[in-house]
């Protein structure tokens, strides 16, 4: 049991941390800003985790435990999977490291019930997966660091084309795996003698005497997912409104009263499902699938549910009937927009004039499991028993 004293120094070093890890978030929406995915990719990088998490990192297919945190729609125990190695994680720090937990968290809904079936074909033939019917307007993804609080370290990607390759690489080329080359000679008559502990070279075998070759072992070097991050939302030539005026996203992203803290554009240009909404009054809203709209009644409504008759909310409050609904690809640059503020009540955007929101539940959930992440950084040491 720890002393009085112990206790008392321990509950201040906590206090001390809480400031840093309230910068944390930021720090954590720094990481995604710089490892920013279109939709289809953040559906990728969410795959490639859980496949790669389960055939490198698991018992097997039958390794499976039964799930605490989710049922399957049968109302048995959903099948879980946990990683065993926790400094090589490629799904999360926190909650045993679940890897269908973390898969389904980032791609559906938050809910307790999924539905969980045993795959029957790929490399995770017979494993058991996680679905539901009700996939998020915007996808997350999980990114890396060499250390296990984001910023700290080296921030680390996945190959960008090769998703059969597990490995993490320090540049997003997929050019500098992040590993540790160790080499050796090996003497048929003698013991192994390492050449250079921390050393590189080229891969494979090199005769050095007779009887003697040298031999490279290649090691990964820990990794951790330190953020789940957003896919992009709008369209770059979207105009958001501010106090000063409306801007488009690609030229600026703008203040308002209620402050947006930063813009992420995607890397390169992807197609991407929007609806253009002509109303009475003769203005148009482009919205991304997905992407909630608040209605005349104050219902928050996914775009593409969004039917002739229904009405928007304009900036002065006014309804607005929808009198045309058009679905169109649009192929370029979308962005995601961040508040400064985080309640209900002013957790709203205005797109083209018109009232909308973000994917709030969403955002909640992105935040739940970032700030779960976030606590790895908290020494054992220091928490209270």
């Amino acid at each position: 049991m720890r002393s009085p004293r112990l206790a008392q120094v321990l509950k201040l070093l906590v206090v001390g941390l809480l400031p840093s890890f309230a910068q944390a978030q930021d720090v954590q929406q720094a990481r995604c800003n710089s490892d920013a995915l279109t939709f289809e990719q953040a559906i990728a990088r969410s795959e490639w985790a859980r496949r790669c998490g389960l055939l490198r990192n698991t018992g097997g297919a039958n390794a499976w435990v039964a799930s605490t945190a989710a049922f399957d729609t049968s109302f048995a125990w959903a099948k879980e999977y946990r990683e065993s190695d926790t400094s090589h994680a490629y799904t999360g720090n926190t909650h045993y490291n679940n890897v269908n937990y973390y898969y389904a968290r980032s791609l559906y809904e938050a809910t307790p019930m999924f539905s969980v079936f045993q795959e029957t074909s790929g490399s995770t033939a017979g494993y058991w997966k996680w679905s539901h019917t009700s996939p998020l307007a915007r996808p997350l993804f999980p990114t890396f660091e060499s250390i296990n609080v984001a910023g700290s370290g080296t921030q680390l990607y996945p190959h960008p084309t090769n998703t059969n390759d597990c490995r993490l690489f320090s540049t997003p080329t997929g050019t500098s795996p992040w590993v540790t080359l160790t080499r050796y000679t090996v003497c048929d008559d003698g013991p192994v003698y390492s050449m250079n502990a921390q050393g590189g070279g080229t891969a494979g075998e090199e005769v050095i005497r007779e009887g003697c070759h040298t031999v490279t072992e290649t090691v990964e070097k820990p990794f951790y997912v330190v953020a789940y991050c957003e896919a992009g939302c709008h369209p770059g030539d979207q105009l958001l409104g501010s106090s000063t005026g409306e801007a488009a996203l690609g030229e600026d992203p703008p203040r308002r009263i209620n402050p947006v803290s930063s813009d992420t554009p995607e890397p390169g240009d992807g197609e991407h499902v929007v609806y253009e909404l002509t109303t009475e009054s003769g203005d148009l809203l482009r919205v991304p699938a997905g992407h909630p709209v608040l209605t005349s009644e104050g219902r928050r409504v996914k775009a593409e549910s969004l039917l002739l008759g229904d009405a928007l909310l304009r900036r002065d409050g006014t309804p607005d009937r929808i009198v045309t609904v058009k679905q169109t690809l649009y192929f370029a640059k979308v962005h995601d927009v961040r508040r400064m503020s985080h309640d209900a009540v002013s957790d709203l955007l205005l797109t083209e004039g018109y009232r909308v929101g973000p994917a709030r539940v969403q955002k909640e959930n992105a935040e739940q499991l970032n700030r779960a992440l976030r606590q790895q950084a908290i020494p054992a040491e220091v928490l209270p028993e």
